[in-house]
């Protein structure tokens, strides 16, 4: 694999357009537009430097996904990055094809991309992997093993059902998500976004979260079809939330983060991780020709602090990947996260190395679902 595949580039780049530069690729499903706290927290000690080279470079260029997430990760994570190793973060817009083609290239135009798990596997699985971490760079212990030298820094998301509070009875599961009739209404679903989607249907269909993988698209499809005509889709995540509080929809599939917001902000919705669809871990790659990898190494191992981790999924909900930043979380907060030990049970944890090797077909075949 040494190339994104049409489809795919031709995916991402319609995500990106449609969600206006901001949240859109799989990997930050779980993105939000508001904080969790308004206490204030340092990204990581002083100290975090003490094990840190001297470093040359004197930027990082970043490809992530803008929006308010990363203004937020430019105040909270990149500025003091820079007060510590006099190296800038400079951003740059996301784009899967790019990057990939640049995992090899001899001069790189980035240092690192904001990458899901399961991206990152494809990339390793295929024989172009991303360049391994330097040795001094922390590891998340959240990650899977095969994995940890290659990714970190990044978060854990969930895939939920929400509701309107408005509805008579509480849903419990996928199942009522596709009961028109004891949950009467529109349900908002994603139209740019796939991920979730078919495992959401293979659960509501009754199948064991132990089959789940690899994944039946003909079965999630044919069970996506029976409530196609009660779907509202949206293009992006902001789309999807307004839907939900104006009435245009009674129910919706969305991240974790998004449902939270709208909780928080005092909007008559509710929601559940039981039998949400966790995405356990994401990373921040670089090519194997990084141009500033000291400085990217060292934003990475600053990303990948347990103060850090808090710090994110205190402001922006998005689970840890690194144990040891729940102990720095109030219960509270802690119950918020997808990645938490007491969520997990109740959630569906995505397979990487299956979502990676189905990744081009799930992506083929839901785009043509919605389509026709």
């Amino acid at each position: 694999m040494t190339s994104a595949s049409p489809s795919r580039r031709q995916f991402v780049t319609r995500l990106s357009l449609a969600a206006g530069g901001a949240l859109i690729a799989p990997s930050v499903l779980a993105a939000c537009g508001g904080s969790g706290s308004k206490k204030a927290t340092a990204a990581a000690p002083a100290d975090v430097t003490a094990h840190w080279p001297k470093l040359t470079a004197r930027q990082v260029v970043v490809a992530g996904f803008g929006g308010q997430t990363y203004d937020i990760r430019q105040k909270e994570e990149f500025a003091p990055f820079t007060k510590l190793s006099a190296a800038r973060v400079v951003q740059a817009s996301w784009d899967y094809g790019k990057f990939v083609s640049m995992v090899p290239a001899a001069n790189p135009a980035w240092d690192m991309i904001d990458f899901d798990g399961y991206s990152i596997a494809a990339l390793i699985k295929g024989g172009t992997p991303p360049a391994k971490l330097a040795d001094w760079v922390r590891r998340c212990d959240l990650v899977d093993p095969a994995y940890r030298d290659y990714a970190a820094g990044s978060y854990a998301y969930s895939v939920v059902m929400g509701w309107s509070t408005k509805l008579a009875g509480t849903p419990a599961g996928w199942a009522d998500f596709f009961d028109v009739k004891k949950f009467p209404g529109k349900r908002a679903f994603p139209k740019s976004i796939y991920a979730g989607t078919a495992e959401i249907a293979l659960l509501a269909d009754g199948v064991a979260k132990d089959k789940i993988y690899p994944l039946d698209f003909d079965r999630a499809l044919a069970k996506l079809d029976t409530i196609k005509s009660h779907l509202v889709f949206y293009d992006s995540y902001a789309q999807g939330q307004q839907y939900l509080v104006q009435g245009s929809a009674s129910m919706i599939a969305t991240a974790n983060s998004r449902m939270i917001q709208l909780k928080n902000d005092g909007q008559p919705v509710d929601w559940t991780y039981q039998d949400a669809v966790l995405y356990p871990w994401g990373g921040f790659a670089m090519p194997q020709h990084a141009p500033h990898a000291d400085a990217a190494n060292a934003l990475i191992d600053y990303m990948s602090t347990p103060q850090a981790q808090a710090l994110v999924a205190r402001k922006l909900f998005l689970g840890p990947t690194v144990s040891a930043a729940f102990d720095a979380l109030t219960p509270a907060e802690r119950a918020q996260q997808p990645s938490a030990p007491e969520n997990l049970a109740k959630q569906l944890k995505v397979n990487v190395e299956s979502a990676a090797a189905q990744d081009a077909e799930y992506v083929k075949k839901f785009f043509a679902w919605v389509a026709k």
